[in-house]
C-alpha cells in the first residue's frame, strides 16, 4: 500500500479591525478558555487543514467527528512560542508545545492516549511547528 503524503495548510484566524483584534466565535472561545486554564497569553491563532481529514477525528454515528486542530501560540520581540490542540468540543486535548529558541517540543501523554482515526506523529508535529518558525508570517494576524 503507497503511504500517503503528509500534506496540511494553515489558516490564520485572527484579524484586526478598528484596533481590535478578532476571530472566529468557536475556535476563538476555545483559545480564551484553554488560554485561562492553563495560564498562558496567545497573540496567534490559526487553524490546521489535513489532506488526511481522519487526523485527530474519532468515528461517530458512521462518520468522523470534525474536530479543528488548532495552532494557538505567541510572537514575542525575539522568540515565538507554539500549542498544538485538538478543539473535541467539550474541552480540548493538548497535542504539543514549544519555544523557537528553546529548540525541543513537548509532547503530551493525553494525546498519545486518545482513540483517534489517526494521529500526528512526532515528526509531523515538529515540521509544522518548524515551517511556523521558519516562516512566522503564516500565523499573521489580518488586517
Amino acid at each position: 500500500m503507497e503511504k500517503q503524503q503528509f500534506t496540511y495548510s494553515i489558516q490564520p484566524l485572527l484579524e484586526e479591525r478598528q484596533g481590535n483584534v478578532s476571530g472566529p466565535m468557536s475556535p476563538m472561545e476555545f483559545a480564551k478558555e484553554i488560554a485561562l486554564q492553563v495560564g498562558f497569553k496567545f497573540n496567534r491563532l490559526a487553524r490546521l487543514w489535513f489532506a488526511d481529514e481522519r487526523i485527530n477525528q474519532c468515528r461517530e454515528d458512521g462518520g468522523l467527528t470534525g474536530h479543528d486542530t488548532l495552532i494557538i501560540g505567541t510572537v514575542y520581540k525575539n522568540d515565538i512560542w507554539l500549542s498544538l490542540w485538538v478543539d473535541t468540543g467539550v474541552g480540548g486535548v493538548a497535542v504539543a508545545m514549544a519555544y523557537c529558541s528553546d529548540g525541543s517540543i513537548d509532547f503530551t501523554d493525553l494525546y498519545r492516549e486518545q482513540r483517534y482515526v489517526c494521529k500526528l506523529s512526532q515528526k509531523q508535529v515538529t515540521d509544522i511547528f518548524q515551517s511556523i518558525f521558519n516562516d512566522p508570517t503564516q500565523i499573521n494576524i489580518k488586517s
